[in-house]
């Protein structure tokens, strides 16, 4: 276990526990819970979503909804998602600052953390959960959006550097793109560190979990306290077309 001082950049190592393997049961729940989240803002964009602004990004603004809802089933008595409830997860925050894995920059933000409320944790708390970074999918905009602006945060240790999961999620706008597409742009950058897997760089078939697709990615760098973190596996969710 941990001990009670220090920062976790510090102080997480292979030897410790890490990466958190986290199980295709708690994935699926959480998976279920976007897919609620996602069909209650399409039924009614106007009540959920802020307004069109200088301010407000397209993404921010759905990712934005999609968190405050999260919040609310997480803590609504009637279980709007079965096992999407306080016991498990501890909570859900949009754009908190972090650091990456070696503290060289503590601002990192990902779009989305879902933190589990694993008892044990003193000082890795804020760092353990599902990590989830959003991006706006069209044949209109290049995919090296999603995936040098997105999927390479997780293989450079900027975001879910003490888990071996990591979810990249695609609103997808007209014209849309077919997720597909993503395994040649995965096999095209060599910068991905994209492992092979039965001759293709994202499996669509026999996952154990509702995700569209998943890639492999192996990260090169190692834990300050001492040890490799191994592969990440990241689940991309690409039923999410925008209203």
């Amino acid at each position: 276990m941990i001990g009670p001082h220090g920062s976790p950049g510090k102080l997480v190592s292979s030897h410790a526990g890490f990466p958190v393997r986290v199980s295709p049961n708690v994935l699926t729940v959480v998976i279920q819970a976007l897919q609620k989240a996602w069909a209650e803002i399409c039924s009614d964009p106007v009540k959920h979503l802020a307004p069109v602004t200088p301010g407000n990004p397209e993404e921010d603004r759905y990712t934005d909804a999609i968190c405050e809802l999260l919040l609310y089933y997480l803590y609504d008595p009637s279980l709007p998602v079965n096992g999407f409830t306080s016991d498990v997860f501890e909570s859900v925050e949009r754009g908190a600052n972090l650091s990456n894995f070696n503290l060289g920059v503590i601002n990192k933000q990902p779009d989305l953390v879902i933190r589990l409320a694993n008892s044990p944790l003193v000082n890795t708390r804020r760092y353990v959960g599902i990590f989830a970074e959003t991006k706006v999918v069209s044949k209109k905009k290049a995919l090296s959006n999603y995936t040098r602006q997105g999927v390479s945060r997780f293989v450079r240790g900027d975001y879910a550097w003490a888990m071996q999961d990591g979810i990249m999620i695609a609103y997808r706008k007209q014209p849309t793109r077919q997720v597909d597409a993503l395994d040649e742009s995965l096999k095209k950058d060599v910068s991905l560190l994209t492992q092979e897997e039965n001759s293709k760089h994202l499996l669509q078939s026999n996952l154990p979990i509702p995700a569209c697709g998943k890639s492999t990615h192996e990260r090169r760098w190692t834990y300050q306290a001492g040890g490799a973190p191994g592969d990440i596996r990241l689940w991309h969710l690409w039923a999410f077309d925008i209203p």
